[in-house]
């Protein structure tokens, strides 16, 4: 039988700073309210930017939106301002979430193998990882009667591919050129879309190997 995919729940919020603008948020979200609840976490994040648990409601409240290029975003803010593998492997797991429930299989494989990695013993991961790599069987199956596509443009990307693509560019603005590359080349190997990003990965490759150098 198949098991229905679902997001990590909602953290209570109990810290003193943006406790209202987060309480107020929790209590929308769990109304059905998700863009008042976005609105009112956005809030409660300029009082208080580096609480880890406001990023991760706010991207589920983004995902209950379909803004997944933002919810992304936001559970990888989370998964930067934490510190244990627990709950590093909450934020892949949500990102592998939103992402198989649009059938896209290859990166959402990626994110749940990751979760996997940080937290073993999560049996929802473990299936999730399982459902995705039979649904990349089909789909490989399926890709192998169509014809060459060599001379064609390279593919629109996709919303997971714009979210890495902006997370890759904060890390350059920051200077951190290897981790961006990193980044942009462990995004290139779980969905093919990111390939329209190739000069600016191929740019940043080329810094990252100049600092190396240094």
């Amino acid at each position: 039988m198949i098991r229905l995919f679902s997001y990590i729940a909602l953290f209570l919020l109990l810290t003193a700073s943006a406790v209202n603008d987060g309480r107020k948020a929790n209590e929308a979200y769990e109304n059905g309210n998700y863009e008042e609840a976005e609105q009112l976490y956005l809030s409660a994040i300029e009082q208080d930017p580096d609480n880890a648990k406001l990023y991760f409601n706010l991207g589920n409240a983004q995902a209950k939106q379909d803004k997944v290029e933002d919810a992304i975003q936001s559970f990888m803010e989370y998964r930067s301002l934490v510190e244990s593998p627990e709950e590093k492997a909450k934020a892949e797991y949500n990102i592998g979430t939103l992402l198989a429930e649009r059938a896209k299989w290859k990166p959402a494989a990626s994110h749940f193998k990751n979760a996997l990695k940080l937290n073993p013993t999560d049996q929802d991961a473990k299936h999730n990882y399982e459902r995705s790599l039979v649904e990349i069987e089909k789909e490989e199956e399926n890709q192998e009667e169509q014809q060459d596509q060599e001379n064609q443009p390279p593919p629109e990307p996709s919303e997971y591919a714009l979210a890495m693509k902006k997370q890759a560019e904060k890390l350059v603005e920051q200077q951190k050129y290897n981790e961006a590359y990193n980044l942009m080349q462990r995004a290139l190997e779980a969905d093919e879309t990111v390939q329209a990003f190739r000069d600016f990965i191929e740019r940043t490759g080329n810094v990252a190997d100049i600092d190396t150098n240094n």
